[in-house]
């Protein structure tokens, strides 16, 4: 992974601070703490590791967004003023299959206001699963969707293309993480917070 100086200094930095709590006495040899170093606790530590996921989740973020572009192609609806909310989600169905994408396999993603994300989905029955989706707010309060549709292995990649997406745009509601397969392509980033959060409970137990 390659990534900017702030965030592998940062990252360092906090495994450094797990390490001084691990050995205190190791580290206090050649530069000995004032007073007594609290203990390395299991909410402390994983407190640490939920930065360091973070840290890697950024300096995944160029590489996630190389990969979607070169891995799909991107076709975009905008609504003017005039499109009633209940229409949006009909307008994108009809406005896409009139630009020839009949496709069955994609991942949608709705912006709001200030480009905020309402929603990142997959669908597995083209377009109707969007137009069926009419009545929620994700549509309804749209200002723009953009939907991806994969150029190979598309339904072995469609989880992990939904994974990249979330990452690349966090939806509002944090709640709101994309469902996985157990035989499908995983997400770059998520492969790489997991080994990250598994090596670093392995090395600090707490």
């Amino acid at each position: 992974m390659r990534t900017n100086q702030r965030i592998r200094k940062r990252f360092w930095q906090i495994v450094g601070e797990l390490s001084v709590r691990k050995a205190p006495k190791l580290f206090g040899l050649f530069d000995p703490a004032p007073g007594k170093l609290p203990k390395l606790t299991r909410k402390w530590r994983d407190k640490k590791v939920a930065i360091l996921s973070g840290l890697v989740e950024q300096g995944n973020l160029p590489a996630l967004r190389r990969w979607v572009n070169k891995s799909t192609e991107k076709a975009e609806v905008r609504f003017g003023g005039r499109v009633p909310k209940n229409d949006k989600a009909i307008v994108v169905k009809d406005s896409l299959i009139a630009r020839g994408h009949q496709h069955r396999h994609l991942v949608y993603v709705s912006f709001g206001r200030r480009r905020r994300c309402l929603k990142v989905g997959r669908s597995d029955n083209g377009l109707d699963r969007i137009a069926n989706q009419w009545s929620q707010y994700y549509f309804r309060d749209a200002r723009r969707v953009a939907v991806y549709f994969p150029n190979k292995r598309k339904t072995r990649m469609l989880p992990a293309l939904e994974c990249a997406l979330t990452h690349l745009f966090p939806p509002f509601h944090s709640y709101q993480k994309p469902s996985k397969r157990k035989y499908a392509q995983k997400c770059l980033a998520c492969q790489q917070i997991k080994f990250v959060e598994r090596t670093l409970r392995k090395l600090f137990p707490a």
